[in-house]
């Protein structure tokens, strides 16, 4: 069981990930090679990553996914960006990069001390820093959007909770396997840790590439991480797979939504996708229907642009 103890200053100031962090991903995705991941697209994905990485990152991959055990570092988490993420790793001292290579990697024996020699020496950390890259750019960067996309429908989902039902009851609705006893958010999970947050608060972040229980991540003074798998049904394309966005709309009407994120008359509409002006109007007045645009005349013209509700299934169905 995994107990965190809550505050009342750590229950107003838990938070949402604005957006999803690379080097946790590829932590995840690392274990994923090794050890399979439990989702439909799970073993497509793997077996292209697979051959999609190149030899001079293997070591990289095979050092951060060959250990795992229950922990992940904040500090990554602050980082959005791959390269901003890095040039933080680089700026960590000796005891520091010990620390936080002791969460990546999750066990104290699993090159730690590997990692712990690039401190100080600039060039061999840059070294590691590519092989890292270059990882990313093979196993997460192509399902980058998917996974921003899937990121920010959780957000969407957990704003809508907190607004309706507050902190206590989205952490419940969103964690898998969570529950309250008092003050202490109980987790079903193999391992047997507490947690106590003691004013630090609570950051949470959906994962793409882990699909066990919930991860809690801490340092000092830092607020602690809970990391924990997204939905199922948030999934990841991988191939040449169907655009999600036609299969629910049909292709030329996604193509219309899709070209409608700015403003278009019915006759640009026509002309910009190769439709005539009937079809055109038609699929407009169809997705006006469903809300998902607005039109307004100006003059002998009919302005047509998507509604935010349009914007976001768009950015979540994006090819």
């Amino acid at each position: 069981m995994l107990r965190i103890l809550f505050t009342t200053d750590d229950l107003a100031s838990t938070r949402f990930l604005p957006e999803p962090t690379p080097i946790l991903e590829l932590k995840f995705a690392a274990v994923g090679l090794r050890q399979g991941i439990r989702a439909p697209w799970g073993e497509r994905w793997r077996n292209r990553a697979l051959a999609a990485i190149p030899l001079s990152a293997r070591p990289t991959v095979r050092h951060v996914g060959g250990h795992f055990s229950w922990a992940v570092s904040p500090t990554f988490a602050a980082s959005p960006d791959l390269d901003e993420g890095m040039e933080t790793f680089l700026s960590f001292g000796a005891e520091r990069l010990r620390e936080e290579m002791a969460l990546y990697f999750s066990a104290p024996n699993s090159g730690v001390a590997m990692w712990s020699a690039f401190a100080g020496d600039r060039d061999a950390g840059r070294t590691l820093v590519h092989g890292t890259k270059t990882a990313f750019t093979a196993t997460v960067e192509p399902y980058w959007p998917d996974i921003r996309a899937n990121h920010h429908s959780e957000l969407a989902q957990h704003g809508r909770l907190l607004a309706c039902r507050g902190v206590r009851d989205a952490l419940t609705t969103v964690i898998p396997g969570a529950s309250w006893y008092d003050d202490c958010l109980q987790i079903d999970s193999p391992q047997d840790r507490t947690v106590r947050l003691a004013g630090r608060g609570l950051v949470i972040t959906p994962t793409a590439f882990w699909t066990g229980p919930p991860l809690v991540g801490e340092l000092p003074d830092q607020p602690v991480l809970l990391a924990y798998p997204a939905p199922a049904e948030l999934s990841i394309r991988v191939g040449a797979e169907s655009d999600s966005l036609a299969a629910i709309l049909g292709v030329t009407r996604a193509a219309v939504l899709r070209l409608l994120s700015t403003e278009h008359t019915t006759g640009d509409i026509a002309r910009e996708l190769g439709i005539s002006a009937a079809s055109a109007s038609e699929h407009s007045r169809s997705l006006r229907q469903a809300r998902l645009i607005s039109s307004r005349r100006d003059g002998k013209a009919v302005i047509h642009c998507a509604t935010v509700l349009g914007l976001d299934l768009t950015r979540l169905n994006s090819s």
